[in-house]
Order: C-alpha cells, then sequence, then structure tokens
C-alpha cells in the first residue's frame, strides 16, 4: 500500500542502506512510503454527483481541506475514505442517504483527491473532523472505509458525538500500512523497525506509544455508540482478521456482515450491503450474527 510498487531491487537497496545508516533508511523508506499518488480518479458515472456537492475548505495546519457536502445537512453522516481514496469513493452511499433524507459530509484527506500534499496523520484527520461537527453538530453516524476506520475511532474517542458507527473493511492496526509498505518491497525488520522510528519523529514527537494508541481497538469499549462492520474475507487488502480483531474489542455491542468475493471496496457498490448500511443508519436493530470462524 503507498505510491511505490512492490520493487525488490528497491528494497534491497535500502536494506543495503540500513546495515551501515539504519536512521538514513527508516527516513528514506518513509518518504517512499508516504510520497504523494496521483488523485483517485473519479468515474464517469459519479462525476455528476461530485460536481453537486457543495464544497468548502477547512483549514488545517498547512492544508486547505477540501470538503463536500450533500442532501440537507441538518441530518449529517460523516464519511470517512481510506488511504489513497477520495469523498467520491462514496458515491453510491451518498446517493442513498440523500434519497433517505440525510446530508453526507465528508472531505479529501491532506495529499488526497482536490486537498493537496504532503500527507497528513491520524492528528490532523481528528482536527478535520471536529471542524466538521462545529459546522454540521452531532452525526446521525459515522461510516468510514479502510484506513478511515482508525481515525473515526479515534475521534470517537476524542469526543467526536455520532450516534451510530459502520466500518467497512476496516483496519484494526495502525501499523498495518507500515508493514503492507514494508512487506511490498521485502524490506528487511531492521528497516522497518527505522521505518517505525522515523514515522514516530516526523509525524509523533517521537512517540512509540502511537501505534497501540491510535489502532482502532484500543479503548473502543469505552465507547458507547452501536457498530456494524462489513468485510469480505477474500479482501487483500486489508485482510479479514482487522475486522474480527475489532469485533473481538466491541463487547457484545458489535456485529459483523461478512462477504465472500467482493474484495476490498465491494460493499460500497452492492445494493444488498448499501440497504444494510443504511437500515442501520437509520436506527434499525444490528442484525443478528452469523456463524463464522474465527482467525486461523
Amino acid at each position: 500500500m503507498g505510491a511505490v510498487r512492490p520493487l525488490p531491487l528497491v528494497g534491497a537497496a535500502v536494506n543495503a542502506l540500513a546495515l551501515p545508516a539504519p536512521r538514513l533508511a527508516g527516513s528514506l523508506a518513509r518518504r517512499m512510503w508516504a510520497a504523494p499518488a496521483p488523485p483517485r480518479v473519479i468515474p464517469d458515472e459519479d462525476r455528476e454527483l461530485h460536481e453537486s456537492a457543495e464544497t468548502g475548505t477547512v483549514r488545517v495546519g498547512r492544508w486547505d481541506v477540501a470538503t463536500y457536502t450533500w442532501g440537507d445537512t441538518t441530518r449529517p453522516v460523516l464519511l470517512a475514505h481510506g488511504w489513497r481514496s477520495r469523498a467520491a469513493r462514496f458515491a453510491p452511499l451518498v446517493r442513498r442517504l440523500v434519497d433517505l433524507g440525510y446530508g453526507p459530509v465528508s472531505w479529501d484527506a491532506p495529499g488526497h483527491g482536490a486537498t493537496g500534499g504532503p500527507l497528513g496523520s491520524i492528528l490532523d484527520a481528528l482536527r478535520i473532523q471536529r471542524h466538521l461537527q462545529e459546522r454540521h453538530g452531532r452525526f446521525h453516524a459515522v461510516v468510514a472505509h479502510s484506513m478511515g476506520a482508525p481515525f473515526a475511532v479515534h475521534a470517537l474517542r476524542e469526543g467526536i458525538e455520532a450516534d451510530r458507527v459502520v466500518l467497512l473493511a476496516g483496519v484494526s492496526n495502525f501499523d498495518y500500512l507500515l508493514t503492507a509498505f514494508s512487506d511490498a518491497l521485502r524490506l528487511s525488520p531492521r528497516v522497518l523497525r527505522a521505518l517505525r522510528s522515523d514515522v514516530e519523529r516526523h509525524y509523533f514527537d517521537a512517540d512509540p506509544t502511537v501505534w497501540e494508541r491510535f489502532s482502532t481497538t484500543h479503548r473502543i469499549d469505552t465507547l458507547d455508540q452501536p457498530f456494524l462492520l462489513l468485510h469480505d474475507d477474500t479482501d487483500e487488502v486489508v485482510p479479514f482478521a482487522h475486522s474480527l480483531r475489532t469485533m473481538e474489542h466491541l463487547g457484545g455491542r458489535g456485529r459483523m456482515i461478512a462477504t465472500t468475493g467482493l474484495g476490498h471496496s465491494g460493499a460500497l457498490f452492492e445494493k444488498e450491503h448499501l440497504d444494510a448500511i443504511t437500515s442501520f443508519v437509520q436506527g434499525a436493530d444490528l442484525p443478528v450474527p452469523a456463524d463464522r470462524p474465527g482467525p486461523a
């Protein structure tokens, strides 16, 4: 995951650099990991919806963050997109929510979509969500996809108000983007340790506790909202085990709908799952849990 393709030769060069200069190798790996990618292309069928949004900006740090609202924003639903994505990724859900009388609210994270780089952190996402709450009030629900899950859950832990929470193919471990990047480049354990340290220094004042504190599972049992999770057991981007891990920490306040064959983003587009999401946002009871095997 990230802007760099899984090129073993690149990883081999960084691994070699780490032998005499691990800190330099960690800095180089972090710069490659965080290199901005081209904005995700908006499909033709979603272009009209994207352009129909009421757009604005929120000033956070060095960024003018692009924001979007649709429909009746007196009934706001916050949508948090994932890594290398953008707000328009939620287009099918936006249509459904507007038809039901809700007002979807979203943003393009720093270094994503229409918001310029560099990439921001989970702390910047918290500040953005606070601005949106101040603007729109308590959210009827928060819907988060992929890496948006830890960003949204951290915001809820820090006081963002919402009635319900939906996590779609959500990341549970905050360090997952680093480990997935490291696996793709076949980086050595030495480089991965240096990369983690460099990310801690660059984004988090050298705080080594961030990997636990910003994981979706951290203190999620202290939140009182009901949670609906959707995840596909063939997801090759964020493994199914992430949602199983989150469920283990929810203490009975969550349910998971498991799918097969839809991949990482299928629940954003399939009618059956859009029905489940919107019914839950409207206040439906959590679905009866299905029997599923636990993680291997």
